[in-house]
């Protein structure tokens, strides 16, 4: 970029980040008395009800300890956003593609936790500018897929998805009902994927029609990175899906946040800014290449193992209680634990022949 281009870039991401960066500081004070007031009818699925609270101090642990150990993951993942969008803008500023990387980062790290809506439920005059904020962060993670990683929009249709999408995400704020966080699961889930999906087309045919070698290895490292973004979301809500009682607010889903929301929901994000910060800055740093087979390898006997061992204790538990009258066994737990042990080694062979 030169001249006005130049300047006109620098200004909006100037002026974006720091509508970000004000918006989300003021809510944090906001979330964290959030994660602290206990309520039957919680307004934030990080809340905790009284039978949560109960559980904690069973575990030796306060609603103050839960809280402070909440806000702490999520502020982590933020600040290797935040760490890397600057970054970006500061040794990559005259060059467009990285000034919106670097806007996407920051973006897309302030959204990806819901602190933020802790602002817009307590002082409802923000709520547009939070709205707008969420859906702008969504709309341009989404839109980097058919940008990335030099800027053109290849294939050509994807100019057209982007303007749809653009369209409908600047919606959001004046017609909620468009928003699919506000549908029922799984709805928006499915449609978020979908939408990704077709970023994903795009790279794949980018990567295998006109990138070069050096656009190809950015194209692994950004890649790599959403996809173990993606494989820790399904991992994290797949549980809740299968086993209502993840979904009900006892102690089961207060274990379950506690463990799985930070490792499963919030860790493989940390992978999504540091690819993009590697194809950015340092592509050659490390070989992406085993880096990738190594990850789709661990994914795929994950996703694998995850079912058998479902299917042997749905069949199971239907055997015996068909046999018994009771659903509830802890031999079919034993047995589909040997039946993972036993399938660990034959899977991960396959896996890495496939691969």
């Amino acid at each position: 970029l030169r001249g006005r281009s130049l300047v006109l870039a620098r200004t909006e991401w100037v002026v974006l980040v720091s509508l970000t960066f004000g918006l989300f500081i003021a809510s944090i004070p906001l979330h964290f008395s959030q994660l602290m007031a206990v309520s039957n009818e919680p307004r934030m699925w990080l809340q905790i009800s009284p039978a949560q609270e109960h559980a904690l101090l069973n575990l030796g642990l306060s609603v103050r300890s839960y809280a402070v150990y909440m806000l702490a993951v999520q502020m982590i993942v933020v600040m290797v956003f935040w760490g890397l969008g600057p970054l970006i803008f500061w040794r990559r500023s005259d060059d467009g593609m990285a000034i919106f990387v670097s806007l996407v980062s920051i973006l897309y790290g302030a959204t990806s936790v819901p602190i933020s809506q802790a602002l817009a439920q307590q002082l409802p005059a923000w709520r547009m500018p939070i709205a707008l904020m969420n859906s702008i962060g969504w709309g341009t993670g989404l839109i980097l897929f058919y940008l990335f990683p030099d800027g053109r929009w290849v294939p050509r249709w994807t100019r057209w998805l982007a303007a749809l999408v653009t369209i409908w995400v600047l919606a959001w704020p004046f017609l909620p009902a468009l928003d699919p966080d506000r549908w029922m699961f799984p709805w928006p889930f499915l449609t978020k994927m979908s939408w990704y999906a077709t970023g994903i087309m795009a790279q794949l045919h980018s990567y295998m029609r006109r990138s070069t070698p050096v656009e190809r290895q950015q194209t692994k490292w950004a890649v790599f990175g959403f996809t173990a973004a993606f494989t820790g979301f399904i991992l994290f809500n797949l549980p809740v899906v299968l086993w209502s009682s993840l979904q009900v607010r006892g102690l089961s889903r207060l274990l379950y946040l506690l463990i799985g929301y930070p490792t499963l929901g919030l860790l493989p994000l940390l992978l999504v800014p540091l690819s993009l910060g590697f194809a950015c800055l340092r592509y050659r740093l490390w070989d992406i290449d085993l880096v990738i087979n190594r990850t789709m390898i661990t994914s795929v006997i994950a996703a694998v193992l995850a079912l058998i061992y479902l299917a042997c204790v749905l069949l199971l538990q239907g055997l015996f209680l068909t046999l018994t009258g009771q659903g509830q066994s802890e031999i079919a737990t034993a047995v589909s634990t040997l039946a993972i042990w036993a399938a660990f080694q034959p899977v991960r062979r396959r896996t890495q022949t496939l691969i």
